[in-house]
């Protein structure tokens, strides 16, 4: 009979230790509150504007992954007495919500807090571009503030530089093409050659504004042969819009070519007048 009672009390015990395995006691969390994040600036005639379309953050904890947050987020983290968050900031890859990617030409954010279950923490991330040594990182940028690295190539006009205020994103001057029913294309290409080493990570950045769609093409010219290839389509857009484009899978497809970006568009036939609006034009990778 004991032996019966003491067997029936060792199965008990193991059952609740099976359980407790299967569904162990849950901790209480803190939530770190994230609403907005803030680009400052670093060395800007290298890096050039700090505008920026940071939509998500990627939280890690004691440098574990969490996830990934659309803004403004709110992050559990379970956490014992002090801890630090690494904030990585995050886009829309190619300007697409489904291709969400972190932004690896930003700092990290971090952040030492005490462990408070069930409070709500405020923190406001702050990022930089990095510097041009850490890792090495090339910049080219035009913000028409000095020239411009657009010039026709086909059609029939090209982006001209503005310095209408009702016209300019930031500063004093942006770039500009107009069409109508007599000028009703234009296909603008770089001045400037790229030499983007392959397996890089490599973004096109771009603040534009627009009441037609028009195209971003690659012109890259491989092993002595131009080749010419479309890179995304751009919706129009009333309000000035910020666009992260990724030219790794080019540089690795097309390894040791030299790139030049194009930018197109024509007259739709329901529309006698358009305008186009382009400013911080911006090639990074790393070098």
């Amino acid at each position: 009979m004991k032996t019966t009672l003491y067997a029936l009390t060792f199965m008990l015990f193991c059952s609740m230790c099976a359980c407790n395995m299967i569904n162990p006691q849950e901790g209480i969390p803190t939530y770190i509150q994230i609403d907005s994040v803030k680009l400052l600036p670093t060395l800007s005639a290298t890096h050039g504007s700090v505008s920026h379309k940071i939509t998500d953050v990627w939280v890690y904890y004691n440098r574990q992954l969490m996830g990934a947050y659309e803004l403004p987020a709110r992050v559990p983290v379970l956490a014992e007495g002090k801890g630090q968050l690494q904030v990585i900031g995050g886009i829309w890859d190619n300007g697409l919500s489904g291709t969400r990617a972190k932004y690896p030409f930003f700092t990290v954010d971090t952040f030492t807090f005490d462990a408070q279950p069930t409070s709500v923490i405020q923190h406001s991330p702050l990022f930089n571009y990095r510097t041009t040594d850490t890792p090495s990182i090339k910049y080219y940028i035009e913000g028409f503030e000095q020239g411009n690295s657009f010039t026709k190539k086909n059609a029939d006009t090209t982006f001209i530089k503005t310095n209408n205020p009702a016209d300019v994103f930031e500063e004093d001057w942006a770039s500009k093409v107009e069409l109508n029913d007599s000028i009703n294309s234009f296909e603008s290409i770089t001045t400037q050659e790229y030499l983007i080493p392959p397996n890089r990570e490599c973004y096109m950045e771009l603040n534009y504004k627009s009441d037609i769609p028009f195209m971003v093409r690659i012109e890259i010219l491989y092993q002595g042969t131009y080749i010419t290839s479309d890179v995304i389509g751009l919706n129009s857009k009333d309000n000035w819009t910020k666009i992260y484009i990724n030219l790794k899978g080019f540089a690795t497809t097309y390894q040791n070519a030299k790139f030049k970006i194009i930018l197109k568009g024509s007259l739709p036939e329901d529309k006698h007048t358009s305008k186009t609006l382009i400013d911080n034009f911006k090639i990074v990778y790393f070098n």
